[in-house]
C-alpha cells in the first residue's frame, strides 16, 4: 500500500489528478485494503470490460511540439486531437500516440486499451468488487472527446487507462 499511496501522491502533486480524486482515491484504498491472501482467494466471476484494442500509449516528452514534428515526419502521423492540456494525439489507425509535457520525459505515463460498452463508473464499480482501485478522471482539459476517464494501476504498478474502442483523445 505505501508505494500505492505514494503513486498517487506523485499524481495529485504533478496535476494528473485533482484532490478530490487524491482522497476519494485514498479513502477508497484505506476502507477496501485487503491482505494479498484474500485479494487471491477473491473470486472473480467475469471480467470488468471486454478488452477490443490497444487504444494509445501516452509519453512524456520535454517538448510536445517538437516531438510531434518528429513523430508526424518518421511515420507520417497525423494530428487527431489537442487536449486542452497542451498534448498532442497522433493518429494510429483507430488509436493514437500521446504526446504530453510532464516532468519525467522519455518514460511512458500510461497504455490505454479499447473496451467495449465503456461506462467508466460500472467499470470502476466492477473493478473495485476485485479489490482494484480504479479513478475517474472527469476533467475536460484531460481530452477533447471520448468522456470520462478511468484509470488503474496493475500489480506491477503500471497506469492503464480504458476507454470505449476507438476513442482519439
Amino acid at each position: 500500500m505505501p508505494s500505492t499511496v505514494e503513486n498517487l501522491v506523485q499524481q495529485f502533486e504533478s496535476h494528473r489528478i485533482t484532490r478530490r480524486d487524491l482522497i476519494v482515491s485514498l479513502t477508497a484504498l484505506v476502507a477496501g485494503a485487503q491482505s494479498p491472501a484474500s485479494a487471491a482467494q477473491a473470486p472473480v466471476t467475469s471480467p470488468v470490460a471486454q478488452g477490443r484494442s490497444i487504444n494509445h500509449v501516452s509519453i512524456a516528452v520535454t517538448d510536445v511540439e517538437k516531438s510531434a514534428a518528429w513523430y508526424s515526419a518518421l511515420l507520417n502521423l497525423k494530428v487527431v486531437s489537442r487536449p486542452g492540456n497542451g498534448g498532442i494525439n497522433l493518429g494510429l489507425g483507430s488509436g493514437f500516440l500521446g504526446l504530453y509535457k510532464l516532468a519525467n520525459p522519455g518514460t511512458v505515463n500510461h497504455f490505454c486499451l479499447g473496451v467495449d460498452n465503456y461506462d467508466p463508473d460500472q467499470i470502476a464499480a466492477r473493478c473495485m468488487e476485485r479489490g482494484i482501485r480504479a479513478t475517474v478522471d472527469r476533467n475536460p482539459n484531460n481530452r477533447t472527446s471520448g468522456g470520462d476517464q478511468l484509470y488503474f494501476n496493475d500489480p506491477d504498478n503500471t497506469r492503464v487507462q480504458l476507454a470505449a474502442d476507438g476513442y482519439q483523445g
